[in-house]
C-alpha cells in the first residue's frame, strides 16, 4: 500500500541542511535548485523580511534572541554577497547617523502633517503601504 503524499509550498530560500533533514524524515523535497547570485540576493532580502516578521510574534526573550541571530546571519550573507566591507559598512552607518541620527533617544512618531507644497508630501503619497494617509485628524 502506497501512502498518499500531501504537498506544501515553500518557494523560499532554506538553510543548507533542510533538504537533507527533510529526506531523513521521509519527506519528499521537490524543485530543489541552486540560485544564481542575483536571485540569491533577492531571496536573502525576502528571508530578511520573513525572519524580521517572525520577531513580531515572539513574546519570550530567549526565542527573540534566536530570531535576532537569524536576522543577523541573513544580513551577514547579504553584506558578503553585496561586497560590503566592514570599513564601507561603518562609513555608511556613520553617514546615516550623522544625517538622520540613530535610535538612542527611542523616539516614536504617530503621524505627521504636511502641506501640499512640502517636499515630502509626494514621497508619502507614493508610498501608501508605509505611510497611509489619515483622512481625518
Amino acid at each position: 500500500m502506497t501512502k498518499t503524499m500531501r504537498y506544501f509550498s515553500f518557494k523560499k530560500l532554506v538553510r543548507d541542511r533542510i533538504v537533507e533533514l527533510m529526506k531523513e524524515c521521509g519527506e519528499k523535497p521537490v524543485g530543489v535548485k541552486v540560485l544564481s547570485e542575483k536571485r540569491f540576493i533577492k531571496e536573502l532580502v525576502l528571508k530578511l523580511v520573513e525572519e524580521s516578521t517572525e520577531m513580531l510574534k515572539i513574546k519570550d526573550i530567549d526565542k527573540l534572541k534566536e530570531e535576532l541571530v537569524d536576522v543577523i546571519e541573513v544580513t551577514d550573507y547579504l553584506r558578503y554577497h553585496l561586497k560590503l566591507s566592514d570599513k564601507e559598512f561603518k562609513k555608511l552607518l556613520k553617514e546615516k547617523r550623522k544625517g538622520v541620527g540613530g535610535f538612542d533617544k527611542r523616539i516614536y512618531l504617530d503621524c505627521v502633517g504636511v502641506t501640499k507644497d512640502n517636499k515630502w508630501t509626494k514621497y508619502y503619497l507614493n508610498n501608501p503601504d508605509r505611510y497611509p494617509e489619515i483622512k481625518e485628524k
